[in-house]
């Protein structure tokens, strides 16, 4: 699999999160049905909106990409997303590069302009098929750009003469840079070889970027690119895409700070909707993504400290392998996580009904509860256990707590009882009574 990456020119937002977290899940899914998944995405660390960037900010090009890069990276990790078995960067392909665009100039598909080297899209059959237009219809205009001396309006360049400090390089054609759409194809193919399995990306990336990279590497090795294209429907605010350049975009910087949202919140809100189809963010969605992960997340919780006898007549294992049965069935169509989750719930209400009314046997509760918890590892979901935060309850200081609201309840002491609750909900503890009179705990 390769993966567009990002372009580290400013800080990273929710828009990108959804991208490589649907990515990161297809990963995760092609392991758990035993693959072995070689995942590369790049980071295309020399562009002209860094190079603008950093001439604002008065850094050299690679200072200011390098200083995104690594907070988007520390920031991917914080959500849960694997890293990349390969991170290819630009700066650090320049020969990969300029090999590639040798070979297209030779097999006779590129040409020079006092500019730099282009790419004839005329002289290569099918371009536009990917975004589903012929060469006829393909126009001057957004993300093409416009050179009076270019062949065809949507010729693109390979390489740019100029020079800008600290991304110039010698390339046989003149001193330049890489133009924007040679390096996936000569990273991509360096990493994973002429044809790759899976190639991916937002949708907006469909046109020219993907369709570019198909004609420039078909044109270099004379080999089918990609066997399958995948894309990730956008992140909206309103119904308008979540972009820097509209302005309306949450950085995950402030989604995980300023407005306290968890990574498995995050996560959820993405994974709850087809991989392919747009999410209209809002902060009510994030919220009842929470909620529904906690329905989740309590129901293993309940199984795997259900105290009762080792027998009962609630089957939980049977409705754990039917429920994976159905998610499997989901997500091998095209990664129907919508369907897959109705699965999940599924499962989880029968669990909580089962450990509420005591009808579960022991190891059947934990069986469910170990099959839910894998599932939702799928989505990068499954309950963490995290190290307690300095100054927080202790595990042991929980069962006291428990065991004198217990006393106060059998005495009916129901001031003393609430006022425990509300000591253990103040520190992030939440009680379920449960109706064979003993209380079940979880963490916020």
């Amino acid at each position: 699999m390769y993966v567009c990456g990002i372009t580290p020119y400013d800080k990273s937002h929710l828009g990108h999160a959804r991208t490589l977290c649907s990515f990161d899940t297809i990963r995760r899914y092609f392991e758990f049905r035993c693959f072995k998944v070689t995942y590369v995405q790049n980071v295309t660390d020399i562009d002209d909106k860094i190079i603008r960037r950093a001439h604002e900010r008065k850094m050299l090009p690679l200072e200011l990409s390098g200083k995104y890069a690594e907070e988007s990276a520390k920031e991917f990790a914080g959500l849960g997303i694997l890293k990349p078995d390969f991170e290819p960067k630009v700066s650090e392909h320049i020969p990969e590069i300029i090999g590639m665009i040798a070979k297209i100039v030779k097999n006779g598909y590129a040409y020079v302009t006092e500019s730099g080297v282009y790419f004839d899209v005329e002289k290569f059959k099918g371009y536009g098929a990917l975004s589903h237009q012929s060469i006829e219809t393909v126009k001057s205009g957004a993300r093409i750009e416009v050179d009076e001396k270019k062949k065809h309006p949507a010729d693109f360049a390979l390489w740019k003469f100029g020079e800008e400090r600290g991304v110039t390089f010698d390339s046989p054609w003149g001193r330049g840079r890489p133009g924007w759409h040679i390096e996936c194809s000569a990273m991509s193919t360096a990493q994973l070889g002429d044809t790759l399995d899976i190639h991916g990306g937002a949708r907006d990336l469909i046109f020219p970027h993907h369709e570019n990279e198909i004609a420039q590497s078909e044109a270099a090795t004379g080999k089918k690119f990609v066997m399958l294209w995948m894309h990730t429907g956008f992140l909206t605010v309103n119904g308008e895409k979540m972009a820097k350049s509209e302005g309306n975009f949450i950085t995950i910087e402030d989604a995980l700070g300023k407005y306290k949202y968890t990574p498995q919140q995050i996560r959820m809100f993405f994974a709850a909707t087809h991989y392919r189809s747009p999410i209209d963010f809002s902060e009510e969605a994030i919220a009842a993504a929470g909620n529904s992960l906690s329905t989740l997340h309590s129901a293993i919780h309940a199984a795997k400290n259900y105290p009762l006898p080792a027998t009962g007549s609630e089957k939980l294992s049977d409705a754990a392998h039917d429920a994976e049965k159905k998610f499997v069935s989901a997500m091998d169509d095209d990664f129907d996580a919508p369907a897959a989750f109705a699965a999940l719930f599924s499962l989880a209400k029968k669990m909580s009904g089962a450990c509420s009314e005591g009808s579960a046997g022991k190891m059947d509760a934990l069986a469910a509860a170990a099959t839910l918890e894998k599932l939702l590892a799928v989505f990068g979901l499954e309950p963490k256990v995290e190290a307690h935060k300095k100054g927080s309850i202790s595990d042991s200081e929980i069962g006291a707590l428990l065991k004198k609201r217990d006393d106060a309840r059998k005495k009916k002491d129901y001031t003393a009882s609430d006022s425990i609750r509300k000591e253990l909900q103040d520190a992030g503890i939440i009680l379920e009574d449960r109706k064979d009179g003993s209380t079940a705990w979880r963490r916020k």
